[in-house]
């Protein structure tokens, strides 16, 4: 078998070209390919080569689909469904062609044609923080399965993995929301995404002893790696449509001030609720920071999604009995208390003390 063209009339997947080498080169090349995947820093001319070469003779041998992505009359990337044991996929696209859906359009070509021919699934997996690769897969409908720990081979031995699937059958549209991280502005704080920039911040809020007690399953000792594995852990929440998070920064510098987050948005009874959850640095205690960053925040969780909201009904807050600085911040930002539940809430000195819950609803009330 000879590879086997297939187009929807914006991206064509074809067999790699001797003309393709230098823009495979160059793909090749770009940081974010060399970051992500195992193409070595010295991929050149003569791997390029040889993949026109090793593609060819996969689909002779019917080991693998395997593709060069065309968009607009340019090579764009590359494509391959391995066959088996474990049938998989795996692609690369060109910096020029990111942000356009090019590969999006490519997988949907690809997986069409692989479960024509029999095929009963086709997984995905990618370093655990890909989230290029998995905005891909997500776009195409593959039901996300999990992370594992040091379960995907790099240069320097193991790192995390995202693994998900595909089966015939399946709807190829995402099979969940993908909340956006919108920059929300208010009285002299900015809430955005988490940035590089942060990290030493959030090092130093989340080793706060006064954080720590209330705050219990933070790592110990908290390091720059637990912020990376935090933000990770909350960018993937959101493709899973499960969470919002945010930067609470200061608008004049920037620097970050605190931490606020809408979550628990699915797999509870309500599919419209969701939980209000926060914490401060040290430095920005005191000021009605938090305060603000929560009005903005439910704010966003009220509007509809027509509006670029989360289109939520009820919120909920919880907070420790004893913690009077969460409390008040719970009060002055609308919220009602609706219950004290007894010996609730685990404190970081191993007690335990009552929790206090509070709820808001989209009319206000």
């Amino acid at each position: 078998m000879t590879a086997h063209e297939l187009s929807d009339g914006v991206v064509t997947l074809r067999a790699p070209r001797a003309a393709d080498v230098d823009d495979m080169v160059a793909a090749a090349a770009d940081p974010e390919s060399t970051r992500w995947t195992t193409i070595p820093p010295s991929y050149g001319r003569a791997d390029a080569e040889e993949r026109v070469v090793s593609v060819a003779a996969s689909w002779r041998d019917g080991t693998a689909y395997r593709w060069a992505v065309e968009c607009g009359g340019r090579f764009a990337g590359s494509l391959d469904v391995h066959l088996g044991p474990v049938p998989e996929i795996g692609y690369v696209l060109a910096p020029w062609a990111r942000g356009q859906g090019t590969m999006t359009r490519a997988v949907r070509l690809a997986t069409r044609w692989a479960f024509d021919r029999g095929l009963p699934v086709v997984h995905w997996w990618a370093h655990a923080g890909h989230l290029a690769s998995w905005r891909v897969a997500h776009a195409c409908g593959f039901t996300f399965h999990g992370e594992r720990p040091l379960s995907i081979p790099y240069r320097d031995g193991l790192r995390d993995g995202w693994f998900a699937s595909l089966r015939p059958g399946d709807d190829p549209r995402p099979r969940t929301t993908w909340w956006p991280v919108p920059v929300l502005d208010g009285d002299g704080v900015r809430l955005r995404a988490h940035t590089d920039a942060d990290v030493a911040r959030i090092v130093e809020a989340c080793s706060d002893p006064r954080t720590r007690r209330y705050l219990t399953g933070l790592p110990h000792p908290y390091t720059a790696a637990s912020v990376r594995e935090f933000v990770r852990g909350r960018r993937l929440a959101e493709s899973l449509g499960r969470a919002v998070t945010w930067a609470v920064a200061d608008r004049t510098d920037d620097r970050l001030l605190a931490n606020v987050a809408v979550f628990a948005m699915t797999g509870g009874t309500d599919p419209a609720g969701g939980e209000v959850g926060y914490w401060a640095h040290p430095d920005a205690r005191g000021r009605g920071v938090v305060t603000e960053a929560v009005r903005l925040a439910v704010d966003h969780a009220f509007r509809p999604v027509a509006d670029g909201g989360l289109g939520r009904r009820r919120l909920r807050l919880g907070a420790a009995w004893s913690n009077d600085a969460s409390r008040q911040v719970a009060e002055r930002a609308g919220f009602t208390l609706v219950g004290r539940h007894r010996a609730n809430a685990l404190l970081g000195d191993g007690t335990y003390t009552d929790g206090a819950w509070y709820d808001r609803l989209a009319d206000g009330t």
